[in-house]
């Protein structure tokens, strides 16, 4: 593929990667540079992208491996009742209302099993389809459709 099509390729998603990175390391500026690794190994691998594979499937698994190899690579963890008390000071009231919010679907997600969760991310965090999603996992997109209805029953049960 020519410069132009990567060039359509990153804007189209930018974004959605960006939000998946986001949402899975502590801050912007680490999932800014992280999503730019991800698109950097794109253009790398763009002469090697498999047509029968979904570009949004591809550039998913990119991002997926290396949030994996930068997660294997840090072994630190900060908790959010830190970072809540350092900013406190500051009016941290909304930060605080954030912690909670993200205690609590935390909280609610730990119910689930590792798959599940990634299921339940991918289709109501990220915004997947059904097809997308089966596209990514390997799996029929109805398997997947049930997969989720039974990790929604299960959190509705626990809540």
């Amino acid at each position: 593929m020519d410069r132009k099509s990567f060039d359509r390729f990153y804007c189209a998603n930018f974004e959605r990667i960006f939000r998946y990175v986001r949402f899975r390391v502590p801050d912007e500026p680490t999932a800014e540079d992280l999503t730019s690794e991800i698109f950097v190994k794109a253009l790398a691998a763009f002469d090697r992208y498999d047509e029968a594979v979904s570009r949004s499937a591809w550039i998913y698994r990119i991002a997926h491996n290396h949030l994996a190899n930068w997660y294997r690579g840090r072994r630190e963890t900060v908790d959010i009742d830190d970072v809540a008390g350092l900013i406190k000071g500051s009016d941290g009231r909304d930060l605080e209302r954030w912690a909670d919010v993200h205690r609590e679907a935390a909280a609610a997600l730990s119910v689930l099993d590792p798959d599940e969760r990634r299921l339940v991310t991918l289709k109501y965090l990220e915004g997947y389809d059904y097809a997308d999603m089966a596209e990514l996992l390997g799996k029929s997109a109805s398997a997947l459709k049930m997969a989720t209805y039974r990790a929604i029953k299960k959190l509705r049960g626990r809540l």
